[in-house]
């Protein structure tokens, strides 16, 4: 079924999106088509699209399915649509400019999955102003794909801590092994003063248990531990977006959870086949209120 936007007739016919080659297995272990993928877009796109809207992606593609050679894309095809809206950012270490795209709404992001885009991964920054980050990722990395409940518990230390600084937060499943807590933060520091931020969020969870957490990037000085990652701040970060799914053969979604749910879910229970029944839990509704609140970061998280 064709997907369309605009209000007038003319406007609508513009952006028509025709799925090609409906019946091709994007997921083949699933079942699951290009068709199909298109109706999952459509199913979470009112609660999706906030969290895309202005922000640059970048985008995992798998033309022949999750089975298929995958890669990852920063550049907007060259053949878009004139209304796939972009913005441009310098790429020093190209030597040129990199047009993004920003994924504005469903005919977009219908047309990037007919694209084959089965990852979305957007900044934590808006187009308008680069500069200034309006989101703050704590990125929790347990150290084995039978550790989620070492990544729950890690992620009650840092809602605490959250909660200490008096900040609004959204936790949501990776769509792998590990969790994201999300902070809307008011866009008043730069990334390099998120950076400092967060790497001292981190030293605090650290410090509150140090037999459990670690900061260490490399595996060989984790111990067993569950990870918290800073890098996934700033106007060169990306996150895997609510409701992207992965390119793996289980079809996982990035789902948005409650903190009283994190004991009896398993981010296997996410996937593209059962999300678009879940969108009345308690996770959904609370990632809606959130995309309309902003902390504003303490200074003593930020000078130290």
């Amino acid at each position: 079924m064709p997907v369309m936007a605009g209000t007038t007739p003319k406007a609508r016919a513009s952006r028509e999106v025709t799925i090609s080659r409906p019946d091709k297995q994007l997921w083949p272990d699933l079942g699951f088509t290009k068709q199909d993928y298109a109706d999952y877009l459509r199913a979470v796109s009112d609660d999706m699209l906030p969290w895309l809207h202005d922000r640059p992606i970048t985008m995992v593609r798998a033309p022949d399915g999750v089975e298929g050679q995958r890669y990852y894309q920063k550049a907007a095809p060259t053949y878009a649509p004139s209304w796939v809206r972009t913005t441009r950012i310098p790429a020093p270490s190209a030597g040129r400019d990199v047009d993004y795209v920003v994924c504005q709404d469903l005919p977009t992001l219908v047309w990037l999955g007919n694209q084959a885009v089965l990852e979305f991964h957007p900044a934590p920054v808006r187009r308008d102003r680069l500069d200034k980050p309006d989101l703050l990722v704590v990125d929790i990395d347990p150290p084995a794909d039978d550790a989620f409940a070492m990544a729950v518990e890690v992620a009650f230390l840092v809602l605490e801590v959250l909660d200490d600084l008096g900040l609004p937060f959204g936790i949501k499943t990776t769509g792998g092994k590990g969790l994201h807590v999300v902070v809307p933060i008011e866009r008043r520091v730069g990334q390099d003063e998120l950076r400092a931020g967060v790497t001292r969020l981190t030293e605090i969870v650290v410090e509150r248990r140090p037999d459990l957490v670690t900061d260490a990037f490399r595996k060989a000085k984790r111990g067993g531990r569950v990870m918290l990652d800073p890098s996934r701040n700033g106007t060169g970060a990306t996150i895997v977006a609510l409701y992207s799914a992965r390119a793996r053969a289980d079809g996982t979604v990035s789902f948005p959870v409650a903190p009283e749910e994190l004991g009896s879910i398993s981010p296997a229970d996410f996937t593209l086949r059962t999300v678009p029944a879940l969108l009345d839990r308690p996770g959904p509704k609370r990632w809606r209120a959130l995309a309309d609140e902003r902390g504003r970061l303490p200074k003593d998280l930020l000078i130290h």
